[in-house]
């Protein structure tokens, strides 16, 4: 009788990225178990799927009516290089432009903004810095529905600092929940020659 440990993460009823967020606190926490995903809608299930062979997981996939079962079974061939282990990309900076993500709907860009911050929580991936810049520097203050996510990145070791301008312009300086105030001359420096994601 085998003794490999086997869990099940039974997220029907949830859409992404909760389904692939569950199986990977699962994953990290016991990263050579055999995992069995259950959703019930297909982009969820690709997802997970996609997080498992990028895990280095051999993934099998099963259906029952509208349910889908993803096996993930760790592959001990390649796990070592491969599979749950964290990748760091300690020298990314990442510069908020505004308070939304992408062009067109802002109420769209908002929800966006939200499961953005809750998968930069997750994520294997960090940067080390984020700054904030004109409407961004909303969501590092007290009132902000982001703050809870930003403050957890802040204390893995990501550097969040916010443009103090812009922080006047919106009269929100003394309502900074997070991180340091900075200017434009130390973003500018930092940005310069780095390896920037614009937001």
């Amino acid at each position: 009788m085998s003794n490999t440990n086997e869990l099940t993460v039974d997220v029907r009823g949830s859409l992404c990225p909760k389904p692939v967020i569950e199986t990977k606190k699962v994953s990290d926490a016991n990263p050579d178990a055999i995992i069995t995903t259950i959703v019930d809608n297909e982009v969820s299930r690709d997802n997970v799927e996609k997080f498992g062979k990028s895990r280095g997981y051999d993934v099998a996939i099963g259906q029952d009516g509208i349910d889908f079962f993803i096996k993930l079974t760790p592959n001990v061939e390649t796990a070592p290089e491969t599979g749950c282990k964290p990748m760091n990309y300690s020298d990314r900076i990442i510069l908020m432009t505004k308070d939304y993500l992408g062009e067109g709907s802002e109420e769209l860009g908002r929800n966006l903004m939200k499961t953005f911050w809750v998968c930069m929580v997750e994520a294997d991936v960090k940067p080390s810095t984020i700054y904030f810049i004109n409407s961004s520097v909303k969501m590092v203050t007290n009132d902000s529905v982001h703050l809870d996510n930003i403050k957890k990145l802040a204390d893995l070791g990501v550097e969040i600092a916010a443009c103090g301008i812009c922080l006047d312009y919106y009269g929100l300086k003394d309502q900074v929940g997070v991180g340091s105030i900075t200017n434009m001359y130390a973003i500018t420096d930092a940005i310069v020659g780095e390896n920037l994601v614009k937001l």
